[in-house]
């Protein structure tokens, strides 16, 4: 059998053409989805400030996707048809309706939902706050397997079918079999064709964290000052998630006593009665040891208090815990001191002449909700 040159160029050029053509499709409209969705992103970022300080998403938390209002985008479309006038040109007509009522005279506030993974939403915050990517401290030499789809088998389940190598497989055989037919290129792959992406276990260093949560539930930490926390506690969750594999969270609320709770109590618990702030940092010490060994976890411990405590003695006894037997193990130890007044004798202003020289303490005040922001740059800017 003798193979004619210029068939045999003409096979490969419809070949290059029809791997061109796959690949072209399979892009699709995915160019135009990504523009579109980097323009949502462009202005939820001129707001971030008003998405951080609002309750709304954070009464979403525990939903993959969460739903985020932007304000409305217009997109450029095209009108067809004849167009004697200008835009803009022309007598306009009574927009009265039906029963003879009128729109206001004022421009409406047009809103869309968006859908945004609560991962995106960190990192616009990252980016808007130039926070540093955190480095774990490694732990104690253990390591997770990993599995990266890098290699490509011949056998494997549906889900992981590359279907570009199962064409391009399917069409070199089309070729070599002479089957191939440039007027109809119709490919149509068998079971010897078909190839699958293949997982490769790679060790990867655990970096695990912990974040435990310590708040004020006396009588003095009001709903105002709840939401603050809740506020401060969802955007440094949602960052810190974004750097490990996985976090665990120990959520402490505290007046005299303190005890462990879930999330929802610890947001809308409220209790009357004095401070023990000891008692808090106490528990906390106790969890983290039992539960959560600092040779193997990450931990980050954030309190948020209104700064009024039982005692002058107590306050001594909280510095004690902090010192010997929190902050030599934490990441990150942060306390948000949360009122109206910046002075007068609140824990902060006992805490900083001892703990100012500490690397892994942060203090800092937040009076209302315009300290939000500074207090997660405050928090976070560390990198720890």
């Amino acid at each position: 059998m003798t193979l004619d040159p210029s068939h045999s160029k003409s096979r490969q050029t419809a070949i290059e053409q029809q791997s061109f053509s796959l690949e072209t499709a399979s892009l699709g409209i995915e160019p135009d989805v990504k523009r579109f969705r980097d323009i949502v992103k462009g202005k939820v970022r001129e707001d971030l400030n008003e998405y951080i300080t609002s309750d709304e998403i954070i009464a979403q938390h525990g939903n993959d996707l969460i739903s985020v209002p932007v304000k409305e985008i217009t997109i450029p479309r095209f009108i067809f048809g004849a167009n004697d006038k200008g835009v803009g040109e022309g007598e306009g007509e009574d927009g009265a309706g039906p029963g003879g009522r009128r729109g206001g005279t004022g421009e409406g506030k047009h809103l869309r939902e968006e859908k945004f993974h609560i991962e995106e939403l960190a990192d616009l915050l990252g980016e808007e706050l130039k926070l540093p990517r955190i480095k774990p401290r490694l732990t104690s030499g253990l390591e997770d397997a990993v599995p990266r789809y890098e290699g490509i088998s011949r056998r494997g389940p549906p889900a992981l079918r590359d279907h570009k190598r199962t064409f391009k497989e399917a069409l070199k055989r089309a070729v070599a079999e002479e089957s191939y037919d440039d007027q109809d290129p119709n490919i149509v792959p068998i079971k010897d064709d078909f190839r699958y992406r293949s997982a490769r276990l790679k060790p990867r260093p655990k970096t695990n964290a912990v974040i435990f949560y310590v708040i004020d539930v006396s009588g003095s930490m009001g709903e105002e000052e709840k939401s603050l926390a809740r506020n401060t506690a969802f955007w440094t969750d949602a960052w810190i998630d974004r750097q490990y594999q996985g976090t665990e969270k120990c959520y402490i609320i505290h007046d005299v006593s303190a005890k462990v709770v879930d999330r929802d109590t610890f947001f809308t618990t409220r209790e009357s009665g004095g401070t023990v702030i000891s008692s808090a940092y106490q528990l906390a010490k106790e969890q983290m040891f039992a539960r959560f060994s600092p040779d193997e976890w990450n931990i980050y411990l954030f309190h948020f208090s209104d700064g009024d405590n039982s005692s002058p003695a107590d306050s001594q006894k909280a510095l004690d815990l902090l010192k010997q037997d929190i902050l030599p193990y934490v990441n990150l130890f942060g306390y948000v001191e949360i009122g109206a007044s910046r002075t007068g004798g609140g824990f902060i202003e006992f805490l900083q002449p001892h703990l100012q020289d500490q690397e892994a303490a942060v203090l800092t005040h937040m009076g209302d909700r315009n300290d939000i922001i500074p207090v997660i740059k405050d928090l976070l800017g560390t990198g720890r």
